[in-house]
């Protein structure tokens, strides 16, 4: 076994500076760690993380005890749990009984004790009711119970089950069933005892047969077979979806007559499935909750509690079609390439399905979607159009129709969506136009690793006697960028700094327009005035010059390339749109363990994006805003954002199937409001080209790279065109 002398030895240092950096603490010089580092390769040295923990005494180490790992409700929170805890710099260690008796689970408490853990979140196998005054948790470790709540007055998180069995009941009764069968688990659980509670207040009186059936182990479900109530009952009604699969397995197996209606508690599902009439509760979110209230605990930022959080319910995957668009009528699209367009494209043959609409997809390029917005007249054939939220100023007046003139008060439903989006997505001149379908923020993605690699952070105190840190503004990137780039930097562990993304004017607009935010809330002044060839206005120019030092040659030309160039992981930092970066976790990806992500310098990132609107020339307006609501809701918007897209509704982000596989979306709605980066005052409204102002400052972009213009003159040519294009403005 390798010892710290060992290592001393073979590195030529001090036993203690050997600790401090195996320890990453310590003032030690970068050519000591390079020393350490070496040797401990040498020599194969392999940390042992129990000594460490034994040397610190309690380490940032959290214990979940559960049951099993085989039910979706426990997979789910402990999966989100652990996500939340390493997000924190906290380990998990999973617990699971051997038993479902109560000195199996104090066996367990006093293991998890006997390994120092901080704290321990318990799914309990006590009893309710039961008295546990003489009971004393483990002495400065916190017990956390979560979904089944054993005794009064501990901290306990879950759900509102008396409440899921009463919605289930008053679901069921809607068919006017003469005979549920109702299976539960052991009514000694709270959870379970308080779903059967529920479900029986609400069916009372009502005259409804009940069989109750009530399944303690995985092996009793023989029961469900042996009980013939099963094949006669009208509808059936699960506390745990794992019943329901087994109820259906066997009413497919041993059954053939017609399959009654299943109802059943589910954890949160962001796919559709048509197997049951789920109710569901978001164990993700119960884990999330769970950890953080722990860990707020430990920093003492929390206090023990009582908590019930909201149940999610039953959730529509699409309302009927009014009886006056019930005749099928094919919905045409019209949208931009990007990858949500596919993704959109290719859920829309759920829709179809559940209501027997064709939809139909024309995807186009940039430019000539710009074209096709500026010829639409009467007689176009598309019915949906997605407008870039750029656009919205110029084009939604002309080419959309309102959608309160469709289906007044439409605006009451908007309250789903993200805050900050709504003046941007669907409002001009204060009238409601479209619904916010793909909405995109710019975000400052990096190494992770790079970052905390402790060789790195030392080279760079020692280069600029500065701490490496993400970056706040454009000169700490640039920075940072030089310190990452090989040909700056003979000993960096990347190629490149950072990426830039130049394709079009379009495209090199948005870069720059980055950098002027930073400096900049707006692109007027505080009197309202637009200056491109201010200092501030230069000055972004020159920051997006310099960097072309530290990137690769060939730059991207599209955002798609920008996500493929971080993946590689021969690049330390990309600002990127967030709706084109799923790759980033893709199976190919070299990035996707170690990806950190940030506001842009400044924080104030521009919006992209998209908006769903109704064609101003449909013949089906009616059935294309049924189509937009559908594709905008809340389950669809989820699964598309599953797939890669982006939601625009609250919703979504409190679904850590989502946010756990895509986390840079939790950072992403708080982009949404803090975005400024209007192009008009308020008092000057009047319709606005986004696409010629980002060909004028993308222009700017490009002389200045081909050295035609210094940035000083590539400024003042573009203060004339602005001046030029938009004289009210001046």
């Amino acid at each position: 076994m390798v010892t710290i002398s060992d290592i001393a030895k073979a590195a030529g240092v001090a036993q203690g500076t050997v600790s401090n950096v195996l320890n990453g603490r310590g003032n030690v010089s970068s050519e000591k760690i390079r020393l350490v580092t070496e040797a401990c390769e040498r020599l194969g040295y392999v940390p042992n993380e129990r000594a460490k923990i034994l040397r610190r005494g309690r380490a940032n180490l959290l214990g979940v005890l559960m049951p099993n790992l085989t039910d979706r409700s426990c997979l789910d929170f402990y999966t989100s749990f652990r996500a939340y805890a390493e997000a924190h710099h906290y380990t998990v260690r999973l617990y699971l009984r051997r038993s479902n008796s109560k000195g199996a689970e104090e066996a367990a408490i006093q293991e998890a004790q006997s390994d120092m853990i901080r704290g321990l979140s318990v799914f309990s196998t006590d009893y309710i009711r039961d008295n546990r005054a003489g009971r004393s948790d483990p002495e400065n470790m916190p017990v956390l119970y979560v979904e089944r709540h054993p005794f009064a007055n501990t901290d306990y998180i879950g759900f509102d089950y008396v409440r899921a069995g009463r919605e289930i009941a008053q679901r069921a009764m809607k068919n006017r069933p003469g005979h549920i069968l109702l299976a539960t688990g052991n009514l000694r659980y709270s959870n379970e005892s308080d779903f059967n509670k529920g479900f029986l207040s609400a069916i009372k009186d009502t005259g409804v047969r009940i069989t109750s059936l009530h399944i303690h182990h995985a092996r009793e479900h023989i029961n469900l077979l042996q009980t013939p109530e099963i094949a006669q009952a009208d509808a059936v009604v699960c506390s745990r979806i794992e019943l329901a699969d087994a109820v259906k397995d066997i009413l497919t197996t041993f059954y053939r007559g017609k399959m009654p209606e299943i109802f059943t508690v589910s954890p949160l599902c962001t796919l559709p499935e048509s197997n049951f009439t789920k109710y569901e509760l978001n164990y993700r979110l119960l884990g999330n909750a769970a950890a953080s209230h722990m860990i707020g605990l430990l920093d003492g930022n929390a206090q023990p509690e009582e908590r019930l959080l909201g149940n999610v319910g039953f959730r529509t995957w699409c309302e009927p079609l009014p009886k006056a668009l019930r005749k099928p009528e094919s919905i045409n699209v019209l949208t931009l390439d990007s990858p949500a367009a596919y993704i959109a494209r290719d859920m829309c043959r759920l829709y179809t399905q559940q209501t027997g609409i064709p939809v139909n997809f024309a995807i186009y390029s940039y430019d000539e979607t710009y074209e096709i917005f500026s010829s639409l007249r009467q007689g176009s054939n598309f019915d949906v159009i997605r407008l870039d939220v750029s656009w919205m100023s110029w084009f939604a007046e002309k080419i959309l129709a309102p959608l309160n003139q469709i289906e007044p008060g439409i605006e009451n439903g908007f309250s789903d969506f993200l805050p900050g989006l709504l003046e941007r997505f669907c409002y001009v001149n204060g009238v409601p136009y479209a619904m916010p379908c793909t909405p995109s923020t710019q975000m400052l993605f990096y190494r992770k690793d790079l970052f905390s690699d402790a060789m790195s952070r030392r080279i760079f105190r020692e280069q600029y006697n500065q701490e490496l840190a993400v970056p706040t503004t454009f000169d700490e990137f640039n920075r940072i960028a030089a310190f990452f780039t090989r040909r700056i930097n003979p000993d960096s562990p990347v190629e490149n700094g950072a990426t830039l993304t130049l394709g079009s004017t379009g495209v090199a607009g948005s870069e720059y327009l980055a950098r002027l935010f930073s400096m900049e809330k707006n692109l007027y002044d505080e009197r309202g005035e637009i200056h491109l060839n201010s200092p501030v206005g230069v000055r972004a120019l020159e920051q997006l010059l310099e960097l072309r030092r530290y990137t690769a040659p060939g730059y991207c030309r599209w955002w798609t390339d920008t996500a493929q160039a971080f993946a590689s992981g021969n690049v330390a930092m990309a600002i990127l749109y967030n709706n084109f970066a799923a790759p980033l976790v893709s199976y190919h990806s070299h990035t996707q363990d170690s990806i950190g992500y940030a506001m842009i310098p400044g924080s104030n990132p521009c919006i992209g994006g998209g908006a769903l609107g109704v064609s101003r020339f449909s013949r089906h307006p009616e059935q294309a805003l049924h189509f937009i609501r559908w594709l905008c809701s809340e389950p669809v918007a989820s699964a598309s954002t599953l797939f890669g897209g982006v939601s625009p509704c609250n919703a979504s982000y409190d679904n850590y199937s989502i946010i756990n596989s895509y986390p840079w979306l939790n950072l992403a709605r708080s982009c949404f409001t803090a975005a400024q980066g209007r192009r008009v005052p308020p008092e000057k409204q009047f319709p606005f080209d986004e696409r010629r102002f980002m060909s004028i400052v993308g222009m700017a972009v490009k002389n200045t790279f081909s050295s035609a213009l210094t940035p000083q003159a590539s400024m003042d040519y573009a203060q004339r065109l602005m001046q030029e294009q938009y004289p009210s403005l001046f």
